[in-house]
């Protein structure tokens, strides 16, 4: 049997002991004031049978006349199945008092035996409808909270294929430009060639396996950003000025992967034409224990193009929506001479402080 069929039926056989248990607590006011006999053979052969009869066809072929909407039919239903249980208590009583009663329990025969008595229904037919009334209120319970957690699947799921679908669209921005990078260099016949490519092989190993996470250690992408800045610094040479920060602990902190890039591809995409005579970007990272800020700010020619956000960054404004609703703060914003992008994120915690302490030593 499986885990989730072995729950359900523990769950029944708990109701179904739960409701013989109350309704024999619900005779004990009349039999201790008013010395009324305690129905306890009635409870074993009339009580549960009548209830085992009548509830399960009520909760399973009639109430999801209600989910579908089918209120006519279920009116019909509902009269059809009051009827119903009134002759299966009936007739249970019936057969309680030509057997077990007086047999089992030295109640008394009844002088003339009759299937309807309906004078008797009484007590067995009351909790009858109490029984039915707390079991419809726990199965309509269960299934809206089955149809929470299946719709909070579904949005999971859709969340997952949106964020994937993100990543693969900046991962050949990401490839092409690093690719670029070594053409350049190779065409010059630079003697950083080399060097280059075992930057762009560690690159590529972080897209390959880290980008497939839902989240990296933060080491691992300052490490990354390290890699493209040292391409960028190859492929530009000493013609743009490039300042470079990364301070504050980054034990045990976690973010998305390539979270950052796209601001770092943007300053370098704009902030390094030919167009300037003196081009220069400044990347500064802080990271505190649940917080992280990441400013960029990078010349940009005065007299150049009106500034319009591209499909990098309204990428990463849709990741960030996704990943942290509420929990980070993007600015953007152009100068005449220069432009500035900041981004302050609350990150978790989540890897071990000591694994990470390590790696980000070596990774220093």
């Amino acid at each position: 049997m499986s885990p989730a069929r072995h729950s359900r039926v523990a769950r029944h056989i708990a109701f179904w002991v739960a409701t013989m248990v109350l309704s024999f607590l619900m005779q004990l006011p009349a039999y201790f004031l008013a010395g009324t006999p305690l129905y306890i053979g009635g409870i074993f052969f009339v009580q549960l049978p009548a209830s085992l009869l009548t509830i399960y066809p009520l909760l399973y072929w009639i109430l999801p006349r209600l989910q579908r909407g089918q209120f006519g039919l279920l009116l019909v239903l509902t009269g059809a199945w009051l009827a119903f249980s009134i002759v299966v208590v009936d007739g249970l009583r019936a057969l309680y008092d030509l057997w077990p009663g007086p047999v089992l329990f030295g109640e008394p025969a009844p002088a003339h035996f009759s299937w309807f008595k309906y004078k008797d229904l009484g007590f067995a037919w009351f909790v009858l409808m109490a029984i039915a009334g707390a079991a419809s209120t726990l199965k309509l319970m269960h299934d809206w909270s089955e149809q929470q957690q299946l719709g909070q699947q579904l949005q999971q799921r859709k969340l997952h294929a949106e964020l994937q679908l993100l990543k693969a669209q900046l991962q050949p921005l990401f490839l092409f430009d690093t690719l670029g990078t070594l053409h350049t260099l190779t065409l010059r016949k630079s003697a950083e060639a080399p060097t280059a490519v075992l930057h762009l092989a560690e690159l590529l190993r972080y897209l390959l396996y880290a980008s497939s996470q839902d989240a990296v250690p933060l080491a691992d992408e300052v490490d990354m950003l390290r890699h493209y800045l040292a391409l960028e610094q190859l492929r530009l040479g000493p013609r743009v000025e490039v300042a470079l920060n990364f301070s504050g602990a980054r034990v045990g902190a976690t973010v998305a992967p390539l979270l950052l890039l796209p601001l770092l591809e943007n300053a370098f995409r704009h902030g390094t034409s030919p167009a300037q005579e003196c081009p220069w970007v400044s990347i500064d990272l802080v990271a505190k224990p649940h917080s992280m800020t990441f400013k960029i700010i990078n010349s940009q020619a005065a007299a150049g193009p009106e500034w319009r956000e591209g499909p990098g960054l309204r990428t990463l404004r849709e990741r960030l929506n996704r990943l942290y609703p509420e929990r980070h703060e993007l600015k953007i914003g152009t100068e005449p001479d220069l432009f500035l992008a900041t981004l302050h994120l609350r990150t978790g915690r989540q890897l071990n402080t000591k694994t990470a302490l390590q790696h980000d030593q070596l990774a220093s």
